[in-house]
């Protein structure tokens, strides 16, 4: 489903609510993991070179896996990335909201809205695990570290970090992600 403009919505305000409430929690999830071990090396273990990142990766729409209920009604959160740099994106979020209360029949959709930028600082990769460290800064002017991390099933997984850096190699970005439930990363969108 194609993103539209923001729709008048009674949800709205709980939409908003819930959109603050998760970038609140995004500041605070995924840190400290710094035992991961060491760097990559060169090729794979396969052999396979290891995949070049890009942040051209991130470009597009994505959808939450996870299903939010709040009584009789659900929620799946939005994501879109818009490159603008070659180390900076427009941040986007917005709802599909369900009258359901396990995300399924028709949604509703709800934004998204700029959030912000996120300017990349490096990338790197594996065969594995594609991770793009960087700073969230908000349409409010607030900065947060970022990590976001791409699975090669096209799953991307937003971590909370410091600035600087708490989880300075793939190792430690593979660790944080052990302990962030896969409903709360995205899918890709299909167009």
């Amino acid at each position: 489903m194609p993103f539209s403009p923001i729709q008048t919505n009674p949800l709205r305000p709980a939409v908003v609510a819930l959109i603050a409430a998760t970038m609140l929690s995004l500041a605070a999830c995924g840190g400290g993991g710094g035992g991961g071990g060491g760097e990559d090396p060169p090729n794979g273990a396969n052999g396979n070179p290891v995949p070049v990142p890009s942040i051209d990766t991130l470009a597009g729409n994505w959808v939450q896996r996870g299903c939010v209920r709040t009584g009789a009604q659900s929620f799946k959160r939005l994501l879109r990335a818009n490159v603008i740099g070659p180390s900076k994106i427009d941040y986007f979020e917005g709802v599909l909201s369900y009258n359901t209360g396990d995300c399924t029949g028709t949604a509703q959709q709800v934004g998204p809205s700029r959030l912000g930028t996120v300017t990349f600082a490096r990338s790197q990769a594996n065969q594995t695990l594609t991770a793009h460290w960087g700073e969230f800064l908000t349409v409010t002017s607030t900065r947060f570290g970022a990590i976001w991390a791409v699975r090669p099933t096209q799953q991307l997984c937003l971590l909370g970090d410091e600035i600087p850096t708490s989880q300075p190699t793939l190792g430690a970005v593979a660790t944080s992600l052990t302990t962030v439930p896969a409903d709360n990363c995205f899918n890709r969108q299909n167009p």
